[in-house]
This record gives C-alpha cells, sequence and structure tokens, in this order.
C-alpha cells in the first residue's frame, strides 16, 4: 500500500479548472463577457467554494493522510520486526522505549494506551487489558478527518451551485422590460446572457461536489485500510487480542474456583460427618436414656394404677353382688364339663361312623365284582345264543333239503 497518495492534488487542479473556465466565459467568450453582475456572482461562487475546499484539505484530508502514512509505516515495521522475533514484540517496545509513530495524534493516543495498559497490568492478578482500538480505531480517523463536517461538503456545493443560478436569474430579470415590444426585444438580449453565465454556477458547483466526494471517499478508504492493517499487525505480533486475553484469564479464574469448591466439598465430605457423629452421639445417647427412663417410670406408674383400679373394681362388684362372682364359676365349670361330656358323644360317633364307611367300601367292592362277574356271563349268554341260532339255521338248511 502507498504511504500518500494526491487526491488533494485533484481538488486543486479541478478548482484552477473552474477558474479558466469562469474568466473564459467572462472575459473571451463572445456574447457573454463584460456582464459585471455575473462575474461578481460567479467571483463569490468561487471564493465561497475555495474557502471551504481549502479548509477541508488543510483542516482534515491532510492530516487523515498523514495518519493514513504514519499506519502503514508502523504496520510494516512491526512486520519486520516480527520475522526476527520468537514472541509477541510488545516487551521489546517497552524495553526500547522507542514510539511507534512519528504523528502526533497518533503518539499521543498511544502513549495514553501504554500509560493505561501499564496502570492496569501492575495491580494484582488483573484480568482485563485495554485494548488498542480504543485509543486508536475508526474513532480516531473521523476525529482526524472531520467526517461529520466533510460529509455535508457535497451537499453544500451542489446547494452554492444552485443558489448562484438562481441569483443570476434574478439580476437576470432586473433588466427585462415588459413595456412595448422593442423594450421586450432589448431585454431578452441580457437576459439570456444572465441566464447562460448564472447556470455556470451550477455546473462549477456539481463538479466540485464530485470531485471532492470522490476524494473525501477514497481518502477515507485508504485510511480505514491503514488502520485495518495495523490493528491486525497490531494483535498478531505485538500484544494478543485482550477480549481473548481477558476471557483466558476469566477462565483460569474459574478454574481456580472451581478447585477451591472442590478442596471445600471434599473437606466437607470427610469432616462434617465426623465433627456431626462426635458432637451428636453423646446429646443423643443422653436423650435415649432419658426417653427410656420416662418410658419405664410412665409404664410402672400406670401399671400400678391399673391394678390399683381393679382392685377397687373387684372389691366393689363383690360388695355389691355378693356371692354372684361364684355362682358364675360353678355356672362356668358345668358347663365346661357338658361341653367335655359332649365332645367325647362326638367322637364315638365319628369312630362308629368311620367303622360303617370302611364297610360301605368293602360292599361296593364286592357289587363292583359281582357286577364284573355279570358282564363275564352276559357274554357267555350272547356266546351261547349264537350258536344255538347257528345251530337253528343249520337245521332249518337240512330240513329243506329232505323235503326236497
Amino acid at each position: 500500500m502507498s504511504r500518500k497518495r494526491g487526491y488533494e492534488i485533484l481538488i486543486l487542479l479541478t478548482y484552477i479548472a473552474m477558474s479558466a473556465v469562469c474568466i473564459y466565459l467572462q472575459f473571451f467568450s463572445e456574447g457573454q463577457a463584460g456582464s459585471l453582475s455575473n462575474l461578481v456572482v460567479n467571483v463569490i461562487m468561487l471564493v465561497i467554494s475555495g474557502i471551504i475546499l481549502a479548509g477541508c484539505v488543510i483542516g482534515g484530508l491532510i492530516p487523515a493522510s498523514s495518519v493514513t502514512a504514519d499506519l502503514i509505516a508502523v504496520s510494516e515495521r512491526i512486520e519486520e520486526d516480527a520475522k526476527t522475533a520468537r514472541g509477541y514484540l510488545w516487551d521489546k517496545y517497552i524495553k526500547d522505549k522507542d514510539d511507534l509513530f512519528e504523528d502526533k495524534r497518533l503518539l499521543k493516543n498511544y502513549k495514553d494506551f501504554k500509560h493505561e495498559l501499564m496502570r492496569i497490568t501492575g495491580g494484582a492478578n488483573p484480568y482485563y487489558k485495554c485494548d488498542i482500538e480504543d485509543y486508536i480505531g475508526v474513532d480516531l480517523i473521523d476525529r482526524v478527518i472531520h467526517a461529520e463536517r466533510l460529509s455535508q461538503v457535497p451537499g453544500v456545493m451542489t446547494g452554492l451551485g444552485i443558489l448562484g443560478t438562481f441569483v443570476g436569474l434574478s439580476l437576470g430579470l432586473q433588466s427585462f422590460n415588459t413595456g412595448t415590444t422593442a423594450q421586450i426585444t432589448g431585454s431578452i438580449e441580457p437576459l439570456m446572457n444572465g441566464i447562460k453565465v448564472a447556470f455556470h454556477t451550477s455546473i462549477y458547483g456539481m463538479v466540485f461536489s464530485l470531485v471532492f466526494n470522490y476524494v473525501y471517499k477514497r481518502r477515507l478508504d485508504d485510511a480505514e485500510a491503514a488502520l485495518s492493517m495495523f490493528i491486525r499487525n497490531f494483535k498478531k505480533y505485538v500484544l494478543p487480542d485482550t477480549e481473548k486475553e481477558g476471557v483466558n484469564k476469566l477462565l483460569d479464574l474459574q478454574k481456580e474456583q472451581a478447585r477451591a469448591i472442590t478442596a471445600l466439598a471434599d473437606a466437607i465430605t470427610v469432616n462434617l460427618p465426623e465433627g456431626l457423629k462426635n458432637y451428636l452421639e453423646p446429646r443423643l445417647d443422653h436423650l435415649d436414656d432419658t426417653i427410656d427412663s420416662f418410658s419405664r417410670m410412665a409404664t410402672r406408674n400406670q401399671m400400678d394404677q391399673l391394678e390399683r383400679v381393679v382392685e377397687k373394681f373387684l372389691a366393689e362388684m363383690n360388695n355389691s353382688m355378693g356371692s354372684s362372682f361364684s355362682n358364675l364359676t360353678k355356672v362356668v365349670n358345668q358347663t365346661l364339663y357338658l361341653h367335655e361330656a359332649n365332645e367325647a358323644q362326638l367322637k364315638a360317633i365319628y369312630e362308629k361312623n368311620a367303622v360303617a364307611a370302611d364297610g360301605m367300601e368293602k360292599t361296593v367292592d364286592e357289587m363292583a365284582q359281582v357286577a364284573d362277574r355279570l358282564k363275564e356271563i352276559s357274554v357267555s349268554v350272547e356266546k351261547y345264543v349264537k350258536e344255538v341260532r347257528t345251530l337253528e339255521a343249520q337245521i332249518a338248511t337240512g330240513r329243506t333239503r329232505y323235503e326236497a
């Protein structure tokens, strides 16, 4: 990238060319020369445009060109130094105490950056570092080139041209006479000359607007490109990206916190149960003994009270009912005796029924044997009947043969 480009010369050449055109039209062009009012309008237009353009060039474009050239030179120097270095160049530049920049604006901001960075990194466990873009960035370029004002210049040039046109038309119309035909015919020529020259101011304004807008955009693009190259080389070779460095510091801090939390959890896991055990066991044992003593005491008192209640109840019942409990005992005993007798009788009946059941089982077996015997006799009878029928058939056959 070239360090300096003469875009500003294009504005100067354009201004000289427009001034030459104006002079030619006022003094050497046939039919348009000699009008003092039009000359004044064009001269005022050129003077105002010249002042504005000169102020923009001196106050914005030339400083931006100087900043651009310095940024390019520093970027190239960083690349050359990085070829022979084995690490980042920041420590080298700090030890050498050699300022990178020559432009006073860049140098001031760079010194501010170094001072702030040294102040931050001088503290204990820094987790943030200022960024070079906060000091040398797009905002600096906009301040140097006065972007807010210069961006309005093309519109101002166009407006001046239109204003000159209307002023020229107004001056031309002052010589226009609407009286007789001869007067109207005589006033047309100066009106047309005024119109022709007045419209030239619009041409000047449009030309100045286009040329200045081109120069301004090219100068701004070059400055931003040089800034981008410097930022890239600075973060790559001189000092790493502060955002990534801050994130790494935060990650380290989180790791330390995680280790501390893990150690605390381990300590709690190991020491807390033992401590709770040593603290609670004596108190729980004492509480258990207290509850046991209380339960035994309560149970003993309840049993004593219950025994006294039962004794009192029996005594009162005996006093009120006399010998009724004795009679009840006798009745109960007699009932138990009767139950025992009934149980013996039922047992005897069961045994007799068991014997009868055995006899019935034998009878059933014998009847089954008789049935089997009857089946055998039935089979024999069937065989006998078949033989008798066969014999009858034979006898009948012999009788028939004898009769024949």
